[in-house]
């Protein structure tokens, strides 16, 4: 009888869950704050993160976790990160001051290419590669969790109660 009540209980999930995504309409998610409040606000949210980042790493750095490599692997991701929100800051800066007619946009109004013809352009271009600092950061963090993951499998898997 459990295990017809838990079977019936899952197809009721599933059939509710394929409804809702079905169903569903547009997130809307983005939410875009008229100029200048939302530049303002986004680049606020870069500082801060930055600064988070580079305290993360100090903090790293000054105890005694940066004896371990997994530790010293999420320092560097840090400040890896910090140093891309720099980047965006500027990237952002640079985008502010290319005209609007220099952008090419497509049927819905966004942005899909940038004519260059101007070294301002081609900055903004350069700062644009931002993924260049953003995925190794990343990928240290990644690898440093993974590291910790693993050895914490390692002493737990001995410790059965």
């Amino acid at each position: 009888m459990a295990a017809f009540t838990k079977q019936r209980s899952l197809q009721v999930v599933i059939i509710n869950l394929l409804l809702a995504l079905l169903s569903a309409s547009p997130a809307l998610a983005i939410q875009s704050h008229g100029p200048p409040e939302g530049l303002y606000v986004h680049q606020i949210g870069h500082i801060l993160y930055g600064l988070a980042m580079v305290g993360f790493a100090l903090r790293i750095r000054i105890s005694r976790l940066a004896k371990d490599k997994a530790w010293r692997f999420m320092a560097v991701g840090a400040i890896l990160l910090a140093c891309w929100n720099v980047w965006a800051i500027f990237a952002h800066i640079v985008a502010k001051n290319i005209p609007a007619g220099h952008f090419l946009l497509n049927e819905q109004g966004i942005r899909t290419a940038l004519v260059m013809d101007t070294p301002v352009s081609w900055f903004y271009y350069l700062l644009k590669m931002d993924h260049l600092i953003c995925v190794p950061a990343l990928v240290l963090i990644y690898l440093a969790l993974r590291r910790m993951n693993s050895r914490a499998s390692a002493t737990t898997a001995g410790n059965t109660l």
